[in-house]
């Protein structure tokens, strides 16, 4: 029986270590990409999608990396609280950071539609994460305010971000196989894929009782959607990114209202 706990224990360090390599491994992915990448990975290439972000919005990888890097080396020693929950989020996270970097290599060999696939996968592990989190905010909540932050910054900017990327994959895949980017057809895809985009962004505000990442990071995207149709001359799909992002911030402060409301109840 000891012997059998030992291991167990083992095994959930080693999972542990693994998300803390991966997660630097991001960053060192993401340097070999930006120095030796194809043209997928080239920010502002001919033939976007209008409702693609431009260049610089993509600057926020750099802080979801940052932070997942940061919690990662907080969660790993033992001596932190909440090891069984530290060792339960450990594992979605990890298919997480490991998935990244499995994207950049799907960017280069076959970007039209396995980069979709690839963060349908993070996106799905990143709810799993959320959910384990949800269910222990209370613990959580008992953590430092450097550990809280740095796991809901974490699970909020990722997911975020991820949720967004995920619809403005569409659009990539869609041009990628020769879909028109403009006339009725065009705009009405378009639409469409920003429709769902909010959609999406709406409910998990709502799931995640207005998570403040969350908003951000979904946020900006949806606001580097309209800053790049506007740039490109689409001025309706602008305009509907832009109330994209209006409703995931009026949802956000409608969350936090409620619980203000609940808690003075």
């Amino acid at each position: 029986m000891a012997s059998q706990t030992l291991d167990r224990t083992d095994n959930r360090v080693a999972v542990r270590t693994a998300l803390v390599v991966f997660a630097v491994g991001q960053a060192v992915a993401s340097g070999l990409v930006g120095v030796f990448g194809g043209a997928f990975t080239t920010a502002n290439r001919p033939g976007e999608p209008p409702i693609v972000p431009p260049g610089p919005a993509f600057s926020i990888w750099s802080v979801i990396i940052a932070i997942s890097i940061a919690y990662s080396a907080w969660a790993w020693p033992r001596r932190q609280p909440d090891l069984e929950i530290r060792n339960r989020l450990a594992v979605p996270l990890l298919m997480v950071t490991a998935g990244f970097s499995l994207w950049l290599v799907a960017a280069e060999l076959e970007p039209v539609w396995t980069t979709l696939l690839v963060f349908v996968g993070l996106f799905g592990s990143l709810l799993w994460a959320l959910r384990i989190a949800r269910q222990s905010r209370s613990r959580i909540a008992r953590w430092s305010l450097l550990g809280r932050s740095l796991l809901w910054g974490t699970l909020g900017l990722y997911t975020g971000w991820t949720s967004i990327a995920i619809w403005l994959n569409v659009a990539t895949g869609m041009a990628g196989s020769g879909a028109p980017l403009t006339g009725t057809v065009g705009t009405l895809g378009q639409l469409a894929i920003l429709l769902g985009a909010t959609a999406t962004a709406a409910v998990i505000v709502r799931y995640t009782g207005g998570l403040a990442p969350y908003a951000a990071a979904s946020a900006w995207g949806l606001g580097g959607a309209a800053l790049g149709a506007y740039l490109a001359g689409a001025y309706l799909l602008a305009a509907v990114a832009a109330a994209g992002l209006t409703v995931v911030l009026v949802g956000f402060g409608a969350e936090h209202l409620h619980r203000r409301r609940v808690a003075q109840a």
